[in-house]
């Protein structure tokens, strides 16, 4: 029951956070969003409970989300009043019911089920959840802070240089009776799908919509990490609520989206600092486009807002911590044209049939979510300016500066070689390109033209 009470208020916070954006908002992006947003809060909560020396339990963290709902009472009630009627269950006849929209549905919950059912049933059992993500967790709700015992003795893993959100997450879960915290997981990736589908259904029809929604639920690799307590299911969430939020703000122009979109870059740098890319990709598309209008405020809030927890981080880790962020990465640059080359054959081999290394093929790694959207781009090359090439270009920046990080680390440092890296960590890393490409594929010129045949056909016009 207290597990239950605390997951429900991870929902009535984010809400509460989410309705001072703006009121415009689906009842789906208010789901979806609302976990994400409510997640991000509590462990806020908890690095100002650090900051302060006041150790936080789960009471703390309850009472302190309660006077965050007390204080958006009556944007919360304004919102319930404008979208009440659209609250209810949908009409149900044979006669008009959608049947290819009701077979996508009833497939993403039929594998979504699958996923959640292993994810709950199986105990943590990942080396890096062990070794660290969940053993934060559990001391961080253990001992009611973020510098917990962990870090004097040099047991704290490879999650202890990254920001608090999924390791505070799962200490959450645990001071709300969670026996297992698996559930988190299974909540990032039920945000990441929902937020994906709402943003989709405000552009093309439910068929197209739910079509990418099944893409991008099937990409193998990430499909099996939906069940397992890793950052990086949560990280892809983050990311992709930044990166479809800040697409639709470029052709919507409406300033909630671009303010939620700095969020998210926010959040997923709170997350983990290799998101890095998507902040410095962010905030040019916006430089870019807001330019033209010579609005420098915008411009130096967005920036302001979406590098803040990075650099909130960075401080804590250097003044509290003591561990620099800077030691996994070489000391003296330099270009090394044997790296270089490894890392653009996993890259070829990531995007395509081809294999390089023990890795296997892009195909049975992603499925379709990068072959696809390739294709898709190129022959919609004549609309590329129609579609927003801002959005492209978000996308090869995020990347460039993605692959940038991992050509320099230092191989010494990390422990393992550049094709150890690029198997593990780099794979896991592109998961957060493949909803910004499937949302793009799916809102291009093209892929709209083949979903109105298809409505028109299902219609028999």
């Amino acid at each position: 029951m207290m597990l239950f009470v605390g997951i429900l208020m991870l929902y009535v916070t984010g809400a509460s956070i989410l309705v001072r954006f703006g009121t415009r908002f689906s009842w789906k992006e208010m789901i979806s969003f609302s976990f994400l947003l409510g997640i991000a809060a509590q462990t806020f909560f908890m690095f100002i409970a650090d900051l302060i020396g006041f150790g936080f339990t789960h009471l703390v963290l309850f009472f302190a989300s309660f006077a965050l709902v007390i204080f958006s009472y009556d944007l919360l009630y304004s919102y319930y009043q404008e979208h009440r009627q659209n609250i209810k269950l949908p009409a149900f006849s044979l006669g008009t019911l959608n049947y290819p929209a009701a077979l996508l549905f009833l497939l993403i919950l039929v594998l979504f089920y699958i996923i959640a059912q292993k994810n709950l049933y199986w105990p943590a059992a990942e080396h890096d959840s062990i070794a660290s993500f969940d053993k934060l967790g559990m001391v961080m709700a253990l001992e009611g802070k973020i510098k917990i015992s962990l870090f004097q003795y040099n047991l704290q893993g490879s999650g202890g240089i990254y920001p608090p959100l999924f390791h505070g997450g799962i200490a959450y879960m645990y001071l709300f009776g969670a026996e297992s915290p698996k559930i988190i997981t299974t909540l990032f990736y039920a945000s990441l799908l929902l937020s994906f589908y709402a943003l989709c259904k405000k552009y093309v029809s439910a068929i197209n919509a739910l079509f990418f929604t099944l893409l991008l639920e099937m990409v193998p690799e990430m499909y099996s990490h939906a069940a397992l307590l890793l950052g990086n299911i949560p990280t892809t969430a983050n990311v992709a609520a930044a990166g479809i939020t800040l697409f639709y703000w470029i052709d919507k122009r409406e300033n909630a989206y671009l303010w939620l979109s700095a969020t998210f870059i926010a959040l997923s740098l709170w997350t983990r600092n290799d998101t890095v890319g998507f902040a410095v990709a962010a905030v040019a598309v916006v430089a870019w486009v807001l330019a033209k209008e010579k609005d420098w405020k915008r411009i130096a809030i967005y920036t302001a807002v979406s590098f803040s927890t990075l650099i909130l981080w960075t401080l804590y880790l250097q003044l509290k911590i003591d561990i620099p962020q800077s030691s996994r990465f070489v000391d003296h640059f330099g270009f090394d044209a044997h790296k270089m080359e490894v890392m653009i054959l996993y890259v070829l081999s990531m995007l395509s049939w081809l294999q390089f290394g023990t890795m296997s093929p892009g195909h049975l790694l992603y499925g379709l979510a990068f072959i696809l959207p390739i294709i898709i781009i190129l022959l919609n090359f004549k609309n590329i300016r129609k579609d927003h090439t801002a959005k492209l270009v978000f996308i090869f920046i995020s990347f460039v500066v993605y692959f940038l990080i991992f050509f320099m680390l230092d191989e010494k440092k990390q422990a393992a070689t550049i094709s150890e890296l690029m198997e593990s960590s780099f794979k896991r890393g592109m998961f957060c390109f493949i909803p910004l490409l499937l949302f793009y594929a799916s809102t291009s010129s093209i892929a709209n033209s083949f979903s109105t045949w298809v409505e028109n056909f299902r219609l028999g016009k």
